[in-house]
C-alpha cells in the first residue's frame, strides 16, 4: 500500500490530502462604511450572515466553521440560530486578521486545522462545493494559498478594473492577478476568443502560512495593482486556483440588497434553506 504520509523537512510526517483538516471562518464586521450593519441585513426573512453560514456548513471538506466579529449584536444573532462565534479586537482592518486571531484563540485551547478558508460573509449564497474545492487546491498541492476562478462572461465582465482577473499555467497555479485585461494582446483590444478567467473573494491558506502572509510586507506589484494576493506571488510563494463554472450572489450595496429581495420574491433566485 502506498504510503499516506509525506515527510516535512525535519522528519515530521505530514497528513495526506484527505486526511487533512480544514475550518471555515466567516469574519463578519458590523460597521462597514458602505454598509452599515451589513451582516445582519434582512435576505428573504433572516439575517445575511445566517444565509452564509448554513450555506457554509454544508461543505463536506470543513472539520469546523465559526464566525469572527467585533460586534456584540452579531454575536448574539450568531448564537441565537446555534452557530458558533467568536469576538475578535476590534482593531483589526481585515478579515484576515480576524482569522489569524481565531485561530490563536483555537490553538490556546488546544485545537489545530491544517488550512484556514476566509468565507467572506456578505455572499449568502455561497456554495458549499465552492469551499470544499478551494480547500482541496491547498491540501492536494504545495500552495500556501488557494482562490476560486470562473470563465468570463462578456466583454464588461473582464473590462472592469473590479473585477480582477488571473492568468493560470497548466496546473491552475496563478501567475499574476490584475485589474486590467490579462492576457492581453497585439491589438490592444478584448478578444471574445481568449479564456480569461474572473478571480472570486473566497480564500484558503496553508494554515502554518497565515501568520507570514499577514506579516509580509506590501510589494510593488501588490501597490500597483491594489491587490494584496501579489505579494505572495511576488515573494515567490505559489496560490492555486480552483475552476467554477458560476459565480455567487454577493451583496456590496444597500441597493444590491433590494434588488436581491426582488429576485427571491419573484423566484427567480430559490431559498434553499429554511
Amino acid at each position: 500500500m502506498a504510503d499516506l504520509k509525506r515527510k516535512r523537512e525535519g522528519g515530521d510526517s505530514e497528513p495526506c490530502a484527505a486526511e487533512k483538516t480544514a475550518i471555515g471562518i466567516i469574519p463578519a464586521r458590523h460597521g462597514s462604511t458602505r454598509f452599515p450593519g451589513k451582516p445582519l441585513a434582512d435576505i428573504g426573512g433572516k439575517p445575511m450572515i445566517w444565509h452564509t453560514y448554513h450555506n457554509a456548513k454544508k461543505s463536506t471538506r470543513l472539520s469546523k466553521l465559526v464566525v469572527a466579529t467585533d460586534d456584540q449584536r452579531i454575536v448574539d444573532v450568531v448564537k441565537d440560530f446555534g452557530g458558533e462565534v467568536f469576538m475578535t479586537d476590534p482593531k483589526w482592518e481585515n478579515g484576515t486578521e480576524r482569522c489569524l486571531e481565531v485561530m490563536n484563540k483555537l490553538k490556546e485551547e488546544g485545537s489545530s486545522y491544517d488550512i484556514v478558508v476566509n468565507i467572506q460573509g456578505d455572499e449568502p449564497f455561497i456554495e458549499a462545493s465552492h469551499i470544499d474545492s478551494v480547500v482541496d487546491v491547498v491540501a492536494t498541492s504545495d500552495a500556501v494559498m488557494g482562490s476560486l476562478c470562473r470563465p468570463h462572461i462578456d466583454e464588461a465582465d473582464v473590462m472592469s478594473v473590479n473585477n480582477v482577473k488571473v492568468v493560470l499555467d497548466v496546473n491552475q497555479f496563478a501567475l499574476y492577478f490584475s485589474r486590467a485585461l490579462i492576457p492581453y494582446n497585439k491589438k490592444g483590444a478584448y478578444d471574445p476568443d481568449t479564456k480569461y478567467w474572473r478571480k472570486l473573494g473566497i480564500y484558503s491558506y496553508r494554515a502554518d502560512f497565515l501568520p507570514k502572509f499577514i506579516e509580509m510586507p506590501a510589494s510593488l506589484l501588490q501597490k500597483s495593482e491594489d491587490l494584496e494576493q501579489n505579494k505572495v506571488i511576488e515573494a515567490g510563494y505559489r496560490i492555486r486556483m480552483g475552476i467554477v463554472n458560476e459565480a455567487v450572489h454577493g451583496v456590496d450595496t444597500p441597493e444590491q440588497l433590494v434588488h436581491l429581495n426582488e429576485l427571491i420574491k419573484s423566484g427567480e433566485i430559490k431559498m434553499t434553506n429554511s
